[in-house]
């Protein structure tokens, strides 16, 4: 008799499917649902099987085998497999705030009289001591599958994760998995760390009656910082009055209301964005983008993404202007033919993060290769010896060979994460070479020297409402296109 029974098994054997065909011959007798009971036997289909789909197919079967009329197959699926459900790894839900929300920026509006309200564009959320900040949802089991053949397929279980609390920041007593608020202060989630910071407010001036300020978490100045003292910030620094030749270096973002007079002493650091009223005569270094309300003027000025000079008569004159995308201003440089130099396409940071790794890789490189001959040669003298060190011998040679292990690792990682920072080099190289430009919808003088993606243009007649950008290794110049 020929076969009519026929069962096809998925890729993944998380399925089953019977086909029974009609008699093929007069004298062939019709199947039953014995006969797939059988086939599904044979080709060993054990798990998962729909009793009330092989009743559907035992129903048509005799309703054909009674009628003799069968013309067309019957096909239907009839074992399922049990997928396998990994398990969810460990979260933490932040429960002050959307941890995850970023605070939209505040655009620099100028008033009638060019003034900036910039308190308007910081606001500072405090919460109170005893406040539930995050709770730990713990890692899940993972539920093993099962092949409609028998097979078991293993899960993996959730990933624990550990917490990692800052200061001010406590175990709850009632729950071991949520985190309160042993401070009033500021939340800082950085690097999975979740901190409550305060702040620290200077009434007045940062000068002697202060001293220097170094503080872990958001620093207010409503006065000026004078000549000569540093305030330190691990997060924000407001200053609401002018820096004259002080020391900035802030942790987050960074707004001075009433500008930066250096004397040629200020320096100025912020990974963050920036506002600042003005700049004269300091150098800045800022992470992200640099608005300025007025003017820099003969200072050296560093940032990571844009250079904004807002204002009908905003102007970079004097000193160096780098910038990792664009750079915008109303005027450049002077009537007086004032050497200004601007610079776009920089990738300001990576490259000095990149030697700083090449430093650290070298000299994990050498003492891995001085810990190796260290062992060997306690290795040579042991066989010399006849097999046996000394007991400080063998101190030597075990903690020897645990800084091996130990370099070998480091060495890995870190150059690992050389790697990941010239990939992201030159992926940030292809960004610039797209996006940089120099935007002036006023006067671009003379004596200005235009550099983008390292090809230069020193401006020998004056450049009017424009829009420069690097094309073929040559400044190009256009018309200007908007900030």
């Amino acid at each position: 008799m020929q076969e009519l029974v026929f069962v096809e098994i998925a890729d993944n054997e998380m399925q089953a499917k019977v086909t029974v065909v009609p008699p093929q011959a007069e004298t062939d007798r019709f199947s039953t649902i014995d006969d797939v009971r059988d086939a599904l036997k044979r080709r060993n289909v054990v798990y998962g099987i729909d009793e009330t789909r092989l009743a559907e197919i035992s129903a048509k079967l005799s309703q054909f085998a009674a009628s003799k009329n069968i013309n067309e197959p019957i096909e239907m699926d009839v074992a399922f497999g049990t997928p396998l459900a990994n398990g969810e790894d460990a979260r933490v839900e932040y429960l002050y705030k959307k941890s995850e929300e970023e605070v939209p920026e505040v655009p620099v509006v100028e008033d009638e009289e060019g003034r900036v309200d910039y308190k308007a564009a910081h606001k500072i959320d405090n919460i109170l001591k005893g406040t539930l900040l995050a709770r730990k949802i713990p890692p899940t089991k993972g539920m093993k599958g099962m092949t409609v053949t028998g097979k078991a397929t293993e899960a993996k279980d959730g990933t624990d994760i550990e917490v990692k609390l800052g200061k001010g920041v406590v175990v709850s007593p009632t729950n071991p998995d949520e985190y309160l608020a042993d401070a009033d202060g500021q939340v800082i989630v950085k690097d999975n760390k979740i901190s409550v910071l305060a702040l620290y407010e200077v009434a007045g001036d940062v000068n002697l009656s202060t001293g220097n300020i170094d503080f872990i978490g958001t620093v207010v100045v409503r006065g000026d910082v004078k000549d000569g003292f540093k305030v330190y910030a691990g997060e924000d620094i407001i200053v609401n009055g002018v820096v004259e030749g002080a020391e900035i270096k802030c942790g987050g973002k960074l707004t001075i209301g009433g500008g930066v007079s250096g004397n040629d002493k200020a320096k100025i650091i912020c990974p963050g964005d920036a506002a600042i009223k003005y700049i004269r005569n300091a150098e800045v270094n800022v992470g992200g983008s640099l608005t300025t309300a007025q003017a820099i003027m003969h200072s050296k000025v560093t940032v990571g993404n844009k250079v904004t000079v807002a204002g009908k008569k905003g102007v970079i004159v004097g000193g160096q202007v780098i910038a990792g995308r664009e750079v915008f201003a109303a005027s450049m440089g002077s009537n007086f033919a004032t050497p200004t130099e601007v610079i776009v396409g920089e990738a300001v940071g990576l490259r000095d993060e990149l030697q700083k790794m090449d430093v650290e890789l070298k000299a994990a490189v050498e003492n891995l290769d001085k810990t190796k001959k260290g062992i060997q040669f306690l290795k040579d003298l042991a066989v010399k010896m006849g097999g046996t060190l000394p007991p400080d011998k063998k101190e030597l040679l075990t903690k020897l060979t645990r800084a091996q292990f130990a370099l070998m690792a480091s060495t890995k990682s870190l150059a690992e994460k050389k790697q990941d920072l010239e990939k992201k080099e030159q992926e940030g190289a292809d960004d610039r070479r797209r996006h940089a430009k120099v935007m002036c919808m006023g006067v671009i003088h003379t004596g200005v020297k235009i550099t983008i993606n390292k090809a230069s243009r020193q401006i020998s007649e004056e450049l009017k409402y424009c829009t420069l950008t690097e094309s073929d290794g040559e400044v190009k110049v256009g018309p200007f296109k908007g900030n």
